[in-house]
């Protein structure tokens, strides 16, 4: 057994010699044969070890028992130990989710602060085969892909899974060979949860009437989904520089990310699922969008027309502009404009966001950047800093033109035109920040000029 998971952490490359590992262990029989192991190894593989154990609060004296009895089988065997504890049933609740969720939740944080405070390479679960089956069978029932299908790796960062091809079988067998006697946790007996039924109820079912070896047969399909799903990873990460743009020459320097239409298109459609599927992730959310979800974002971007928009879980937004999709917080849309604010010169004009900065020079500046405006001085009476307008128009070079044919003109998403500041006179825009300039006003010969320049003022304080 010592050497068959030896084998395995050495072609999946989970530990190298001289590695310093963090053992989970609960003080069952996955988790202690786990630890024993790994201490088997210690010495062949130069492994520094240290155990962690989470106590959870549950069981109440049981539990506290668990830890004592993890702590003592450390140092009995000159292993280090570090303990942790959380009150989960009060978390569950303040954090209205399950126990079962809850409990896992605290008890990885307190796992990687441990990797962390000790510096250690990996952090070692005892993730086992008959888990494997478990998972994969669970994210079936849910509605998955190949990325679910794979399941658990052996390695996932700093994370890695050496029982992963051992079965609950080998394990309890391990134990009495070794003379191990594990805890029993009366929580895993009920199948009060969808993990627990799996595995009390539906696997001993298929395994009788089915498939003897049903949890190889998922397992195995775990594999496969695994390299599938890296190989369909690796396709994508070859289109993506044509697939992902960012939309930047914002005043304050900002960048939004899309989608471009066009070599969306001519993608096949399992690498569409899957970049927009990306594209998400890239919006910062980490749970995955479901399939519905995914494929009515799909043929919004498909058909839909510039405007067009879906509503997204965890309040986001999809926006298609111009050949573009972009996901944003859905709180933009309904962001209340800031009422206009009178520019003076010299001076500083505050909206919203945005400080505008106006000065009086005798001559230009050698560069003028999209976030600078000359006119000429002075300046028109009621110059102000404000939103877009009903009846607003710009005079350019080939002629007065409203305002909404301009942002049309320049491909400006919908999304953002009422967040861009305009300098404005009237009705009359001079300049819309960081895009387009008026051909009024326009400095001439050897003048006074009033320089105007837009920032953020998130950006003024982070320089400040």
């Amino acid at each position: 057994m010592v050497e068959h998971v030896a084998q395995f952490m050495r072609s999946h490359g989970l530990l190298q010699a001289g590695s310093h590992v963090v053992a989970a262990c609960s003080g069952g029989a996955d988790s202690l044969a786990l630890l024993d192991i790994l201490l088997a190894l210690r010495k062949k593989l130069s492994l520094t070890v240290t155990v962690a154990h989470f106590e959870h609060g549950i069981r109440g004296g049981e539990s506290r028992a668990d830890a004592a009895f993890v702590e003592a089988f450390a140092r009995a065997r000159g292993a280090s130990f570090q303990l942790g504890s959380e009150d989960v049933p009060a978390y569950a609740k303040r954090k209205q989710m399950s126990l079962e969720l809850a409990a896992r939740e605290c008890r990885y944080a307190f796992l990687w602060q441990v990797v962390e405070g000790s510096g250690a390479d990996a952090l070692a679960t005892a993730h086992h085969a008959d888990d494997q089956a478990e998972t994969v069978l669970m994210r079936i029932l849910r509605g998955t892909g190949i990325d679910g299908l794979a399941a658990m790796r052996p390695r996932n960062g700093r994370h890695i899974r050496p029982l992963l091809a051992v079965t609950r079988a080998e394990i309890e067998a391990y134990c009495r060979e070794r003379g191990l006697a594990p805890r029993h946790d009366a929580t895993n007996d009920s199948a009060d949860c969808m993990r627990n039924a799996l595995r009390l109820d539906v696997l001993p079912y298929l395994r009788a009437h089915a498939n003897p070896a049903v949890s190889h047969a998922l397992c195995q399909l775990a594999e496969i989904a695994e390299a599938e799903n890296d190989c369909l990873d690796a396709m994508l990460d070859q289109a993506w520089p044509g697939l992902l743009k960012t939309r930047d020459g914002q005043a304050d320097g900002s960048a939004k990310k899309y989608l471009w239409h066009t070599p969306f298109c001519a993608l096949p459609l399992a690498l569409q699922r899957r970049a927009l599927r990306r594209l998400w992730r890239t919006a910062g959310e980490e749970q995955d969008l479901a399939f519905a979800h995914v494929e009515a974002l799909r043929m919004l971007f498909l058909t839909g027309e510039t405007g067009s928009g879906l509503d997204l879980p965890h309040g986001r937004r999809a926006e298609v502009s111009y050949g573009r999709l972009l996901i944003l917080p859905r709180r933009l849309a309904a962001e209340k404009v800031p009422a206009p604010t009178s520019v003076r010169v010299p001076g500083v004009a505050i909206w919203g966001k945005w400080k505008l900065t106006a000065s009086l020079l005798k001559a230009p500046p050698e560069r003028i950047g999209s976030d600078a405006f000359c006119l000429a001085a002075p300046p028109p009476e009621g110059l102000c800093l404000r939103g877009r307008m009903a009846g607003d128009f710009m005079r350019l070079v080939s002629g007065r033109k409203k305002l909404k044919e301009v942002w049309i003109d320049d491909k400006i998403p919908r999304e953002e035109r009422s967040r861009i500041p305009l300098l404005a006179v009237g009705r009359e825009v001079l300049w819309i920040a960081g895009h387009r300039r008026s051909a009024a006003h326009q400095p001439a010969g050897n003048v006074p000029i009033v320089y105007c320049r837009v920032t953020s003022r998130e950006q003024n304080e982070h320089d400040g």
